[in-house]
Order: structure tokens, then sequence, then C-alpha cells
């Protein structure tokens, strides 16, 4: 995996900046905001350190290397922890949006007292518990 030095990476502006963006997320996930990133256990060598950010290889954005022997510890998201919740669940809704209502769902809502039309798909049936639920609607 290559580790790119201040010289390599300064002459490829898009390069630097996307290194960077994967450093500063590195350092911001564990600690919040701490000037290095946190350290981390290299399971090859043992030693506990900040590790190097490298490159990573497709589909990962940046890796975490170890600052002593250049293992691979593990990989760097280019999103911000809240950033990469928000996405992992507009996605789920998206897919949830394709799919029927499952029987259990419905069986649910009934439970609940539901007397509204069917739902049209998974996530509008879990839209409709999770409103249910807020009410303080509890199943028997």
């Amino acid at each position: 995996m290559p580790e790119y030095t201040a010289d390599s990476v300064a002459s490829t502006p898009s390069l630097a900046r996307h290194l960077s963006m994967a450093y500063s997320i590195a350092t911001t996930e564990p600690h919040q905001g701490s000037p290095s990133p946190a350290p981390l256990i290299c399971y090859r060598c043992g030693a506990i350190a900040s590790p190097h950010i490298a490159l990573g290889k497709s589909p990962h954005f940046a890796a975490a290397v170890c600052a002593s022997c250049g293992a691979f510890i593990r990989w760097v998201s280019r999103y911000a922890p809240v950033e990469r919740e928000a996405r992992r669940q507009q996605a789920r809704l998206a897919v949830m949006a394709q799919r029927p209502p499952s029987p259990l769902q419905i069986a649910y809502l009934a439970a609940l007292g539901d007397a509204d039309p069917p739902p049209a798909n998974m996530a509008e049936a879990s839209e409709r518990i999770d409103a249910a639920l807020q009410r303080g609607e509890v199943a028997s």
C-alpha cells in the first residue's frame, strides 16, 4: 500500500485535499478534534501508536497503517461518523421503499390499533409503527 510523503502529495492537489480530509476524519473520529490520530494497536508488531494515513484501494478511500512496520490496521472513511450514519439510513429507507410491507409489520400495526389502509411499502409501515410507538400506543 503506497504511503505518500509531503512532497509527493503536494504535487497532486486533489490527492492532497483528499488525504488531508481522511487524516482530519481519522483524527476527529476517536477523540473529537485531537491534533493527531488516536493511537491504534498494530496486530503485526504490537506497537501502540498513531497510524499513518495511506491511500486506500478501491472501493476504500484511505487506510490507517502502522507507523512502525507499515502493516494495515483499518480502513478510514471519507465521511465523518455522523454523515456515514445519515447516508446508511438514507440507503436503508430507499431499499425499504421498494419492498412490500412484511406480514409482521402488518400484524404489529394491527396490534397497535392502526385503522388506516395497509401501508404501500416497508418504509411507510416502519414510519407508522414508529409514530404509533411515539404516541404511546403499546402492543398488548
